[in-house]
């Protein structure tokens, strides 16, 4: 094992490197974690990484932070605390987070990730954005900036050449969570 593996054994470091810097000297670069969700762990709260990493328990919720809502099958509802890291949708939504400009991603106050290809945000306001799969990133922030000019209430981006606005929610059907039966709801 190479010395920056064990200094990434640190939970509190994203990425490390270690060089030698001969005669005598040692140079040790790390990237930190930071804590991007927050998630219900007990009478607090868990910060986690955009990664699913478990940085720290707080008792109280610190503001700025997009609180996290799993599914119910994710290891932290197994009582495993802080294996979040190996959760697919957990993965899924801090790919998610990490790619959205900082306009929209600052109206985020919820993330729920069902799964890898379901991740919905829920933005401050009451209003409900159905993002699907990390892919596509780019082309969905941009449908969203023209879109939230409509007011709606919710959005369905997940296929950002075919975007669907409305009122509220579809009825969810289908495996997945997808929509198919309510496109067109204007």
């Amino acid at each position: 094992m190479c010395s920056s593996d064990l200094v990434e054994q640190i939970i509190q470091v994203q990425s490390a490197k270690v060089t030698v810097s001969w005669p005598d000297g040692i140079v040790i670069w790390t990237k930190r974690r930071t804590a991007v969700f927050t998630m219900r762990a007990g009478s607090g709260f868990d910060l986690v990484d955009s990664y699913g990493v478990v940085l720290r328990w707080s008792a109280t919720r610190p503001a700025g932070l997009i609180a996290l809502q799993p599914a119910t099958t994710f290891a932290a509802a197994s009582g495993q605390r802080g294996q979040l890291r190996h959760e697919p949708a957990v993965v899924a939504a801090g790919a998610v987070v990490r790619s959205l400009p900082a306009w929209l991603r600052a109206r985020v106050g919820t993330v729920r990730a069902e799964g890898p290809g379901d991740v919905m945000l829920f933005l401050h306001g009451g209003i409900q954005v159905r993002w699907g799969s990390q892919g596509n990133g780019r082309q969905k922030a941009a449908t969203m900036a023209i879109l939230l000019r409509t007011k709606a209430r919710y959005y369905d981006v997940s296929d950002p050449a075919t975007a669907v606005t409305g009122s509220t929610p579809p009825p969810r059907s289908g495996a997945g969570g997808r929509h198919k039966a309510a496109r067109g709801d204007g």
